[in-house]
């Protein structure tokens, strides 16, 4: 499978976007680490950390890095992968059910959206996706 540019980034990005609103870690070029929510980024990378600290074990409201200065981000938290949970939603939902690889989302016909977040919509079929999802996440051991 060839990976245009342009698909390349769009994953970039909705990789970033999925790490909206969870902890993440940050390191700096000078060594220092920042644990926090990820508040917000914006088109050049900068970031905001929200509830974060740093590495002295200083607490900071909100933290402005600018992109320049960041090394790495990563995820302080386990992530869920949805693959699994596609599968077994697939034979709940049979033909309806699409993986996305992208943005680890189930999409469960044209208007039920489940991420790592929850479950998005409304209806019988987002209630029944709602409960399957709870009772496949306590199965893993993952709620």
């Amino acid at each position: 499978m060839v990976t245009t540019l342009a698909e390349a980034s769009k994953r970039f990005v909705a990789e970033l976007n999925n790490l909206l609103g969870r902890e993440v870690r940050v390191v700096l070029h000078n060594g220092e680490i920042y644990r926090g929510v990820l508040h917000a980024v914006d088109n050049q990378l900068n970031i905001v950390l929200a509830n974060a600290t740093n590495n002295a074990g200083e607490k900071y409201q909100r933290v402005f890095i600018m992109y320049r200065y960041i090394v790495h981000i990563d995820s302080a938290e386990k992530r869920v992968d949805l693959r699994e949970f596609a599968k077994h939603a697939e034979k709940i939902f049979p033909g309806m059910v699409k993986y996305v690889e992208e943005t680890n989302t189930v999409l469960i016909g044209d208007k039920v959206r489940v991420s790592e977040i929850g479950v998005e919509g409304v209806g019988p079929v987002a209630e029944r996706a709602k409960r399957l999802l709870e009772e496949w996440l306590k199965a893993q051991g993952l709620a």
